[in-house]
């Protein structure tokens, strides 16, 4: 067998093994809602570039089998790392309320705001604990006073989603219901700090 024939026979079985194919890539999809016209508020919320624990700050699909060992689904990924994705969304989420004189970004908008709101995904892992599989979305919100420099409020939220298959498909419906539940809870909680 040639050289040729060789690196042949191996891109062809690299190929039929779905290793050289290029990977699903999904989005959050969570609905949009309408900004209303007019803000209530007099005061502007910076949100902040989200964080990550150690280890998920990836575009991979994150799952365990035993809580220890984290473990990546093949062929399937986020478009972006759930931090980056999740950001947009927040700003929006916040902007529906209405609550604010305006929501920014710290991406597009660093400028001075009577608020600032820091976030961190602390997990967002399908599990295998339980049948059917769950998907674990654990993130922590911290609202600032920038006007006093203090801490006005802090939560940890958890969200819990059963996933309807074992797959990775599962895993992406799973974390659009959490991420939705997630967005509502949190704007409840800053408004209900205003």
């Amino acid at each position: 067998m040639s050289t040729q024939q060789f690196v042949l026979t191996i891109l062809f079985s690299l190929i039929s093994l779905n290793i050289l194919a290029a990977p699903k890539i999904y989005l959050f999809n969570t609905p949009l809602k309408t900004i209303p016209a007019t803000m209530e508020g007099d005061k502007m919320l910076l949100v902040s570039i989200p964080k990550a624990a150690p280890g998920f700050d990836t575009s991979a699909l994150i799952y365990t089998n035993d809580g220890y060992e984290i473990k990546y689904h093949d062929g399937i990924q986020w478009a972006d790392t759930p931090t980056r994705m999740l950001l947009p969304l927040l700003v929006h989420y916040l902007e529906t309320s209405g609550k604010f004189k305006a929501v920014l970004s710290a991406t597009t908008a660093p400028i001075a705001s009577e608020l600032r709101l820091d976030t961190e995904i602390l997990r967002l892992q399908q599990e295998f604990f339980t049948e059917p599989s769950q998907v674990r979305l654990v993130f922590r919100v911290q609202l600032f006073d920038m006007e006093n420099r203090q801490v006005k409020a802090t939560k940890v939220f958890e969200i819990i989603e059963n996933a309807v298959s074992k797959d990775a498909e599962g895993s992406i419906f799973a974390t659009n219901e959490a991420v939705i539940i997630l967005l509502n809870k949190v704007v409840k909680f800053i408004v209900g700090q205003l």
